[in-house]
């Protein structure tokens, strides 16, 4: 499974992506795609070339991003909390300067007897340090080759 995913964000054919594997038969694997830094090139900002039905669904829902910097935005998908609770509305500021013990959704995965694996861009690079990586991945974190 892992290599298959590898292999399909390499062709880029998958965005950033968290896998959780169930360390039990009876727990479900979970696939996680991250996906943010849309551009503004869909319905719902007045794009008539593309066709975005579902983002735009979502749109007149009012689901926006938090933030508009890609940092935030997934520290804020991976613990749960809005920029508001982590203090983090840059792309300096370090996740765990701010919030020391928070626990991020493959933390959490962890702990509840799953394997986790992160591939591609899933923090920011200055939001997550790199001792942060070990509290998220049980295997090797595989770094996206654009990520900054």
């Amino acid at each position: 499974m892992l290599y298959l995913l590898k292999t399909l964000y390499e062709k880029k054919c998958l965005p950033a992506t968290s896998l959780a594997i169930g360390t039990h038969a009876k727990k479900p694997n979970i696939l996680f795609i991250a996906i943010d830094d849309l551009k503004p090139v869909l319905g719902c900002y007045g794009n008539t070339l593309i066709k975005t039905p579902n983002i735009d669904r979502l749109a007149k829902m009012g689901n926006y991003c938090q933030q508009a910097v890609c940092g935030p935005t997934r520290a804020s998908i991976m613990t749960g909390k809005r920029p508001d609770y982590t203090k983090i509305w840059d792309l300096k500021t370090k996740m765990r300067d701010m919030n020391p013990d928070i626990v991020t959704l493959p933390q959490y995965l962890i702990t509840q007897g799953y394997t986790t694996v992160g591939i591609g861009k899933i923090y920011h690079a200055t939001i997550a340090e790199k001792n942060d990586q070990a509290f998220s991945w049980s295997m090797p974190y595989i770094k996206a080759k654009d990520s900054d």
